[in-house]
């Protein structure tokens, strides 16, 4: 009985995990072998959506634009990390701060996104009269290239640095107060204080961070499909290749394969970033 018990706590977790995830990958992993699309329930193809995609220049632009997406990861981090240690230091006048900063973390993606569109807005939008008033030309940041991606990173770090503040707070809590007086009995400035104490307290919550932003980035979706609305698809990355190949050209068997690539892209991905990090432990 005592073994049973642990597996009659976790089958509730495993029998959603099972049906939810890993029922609709099989399901997924089927389809990107079919050309299964809107006017029929697909036939078997074998690679052909493969062999498709390792020839359309249209994939190719988006699973590089991904990768490119991963530059939010760093922003972020380090915006996150600042506002954690100003929020942790305690300083007056800033008691409302984490409130403030994490005012973005509960604002809908959808709203964030549309308030973000309307001051990027390429004919009255506040940045593009702000540039007016230096004397700059407009700015054509929700349809040229490379300003439509950082447009919607933008929205991406704004979205998301006050969570990770809140995880970063969470591990500078966790950092014994007795290590910074040792290192300041020892003559450590806070320079060398961060550097040799609060870093490496830090490092199993910078590895989390790291790899949940990453994985964010890759198969990010929503600041992409209302931020740019209208761009071509070629200036987007992968998932919104996926919503358009399946509900805009019907071609489900297709987008199947853009989503298998990905979530491999996604797993590699993880998989080598873990091991970079315990190798260097």
């Amino acid at each position: 009985m005592k073994r049973i018990t642990p597996w009659l706590f976790l089958f509730p977790a495993l029998l959603v995990l099972g049906v939810f995830v890993v029922a609709t990958f099989v399901q997924v992993l089927w389809y990107s072998f079919t050309d299964f699309n809107a006017f029929n329930d697909g036939r078997f193809v074998g690679l052909a959506n493969y062999r498709r995609l390792l020839a359309d220049e249209k994939f190719w632009f988006c699973l590089g634009n991904s990768f490119l997406y991963l530059l939010v990861t760093p922003v972020l981090m380090a915006l996150a990390l600042a506002a954690a240690l100003l929020v942790h230091a305690g300083l007056r006048g800033l008691w409302g701060l984490r409130a403030w900063l994490f005012l973005p973390v509960v604002t809908p993606t959808i709203v964030a996104a549309i308030a973000w569109r309307l001051l990027l807005d390429e004919d009255g939008g506040l940045f593009n009269q702000v540039l007016a008033w230096l004397g700059s030309g407009p700015v054509y940041w929700l349809s040229e290239r490379p300003w439509s991606l950082m447009s919607a990173m933008m929205v991406t770090v704004w979205k998301g640095f006050g969570y990770f503040m809140m995880v970063f707070l969470a591990g500078l809590v966790g950092i014994p107060r007795e290590l910074h007086e040792a290192a300041e009995i020892d003559g450590a400035g806070r320079w060398s204080s961060f550097l040799h104490v609060t870093l490496p307290g830090l490092r199993p919550v910078l590895v989390l961070v790291a790899l949940i932003s990453s994985i964010s980035a890759l198969k990010v979706f929503e600041e992409l499909y209302v931020t740019i609305k209208g761009a071509p698809v070629s200036q987007q990355t992968a998932v919104p290749l996926i919503f358009d190949t399946a509900f805009e050209q019907g071609d489900f068997g297709r987008a199947c394969a853009i989503g298998v690539v990905l979530f491999a892209v996604v797993l590699v991905f993880s998989l080598v970033q873990l091991r970079v990090v315990r190798d260097q432990a």
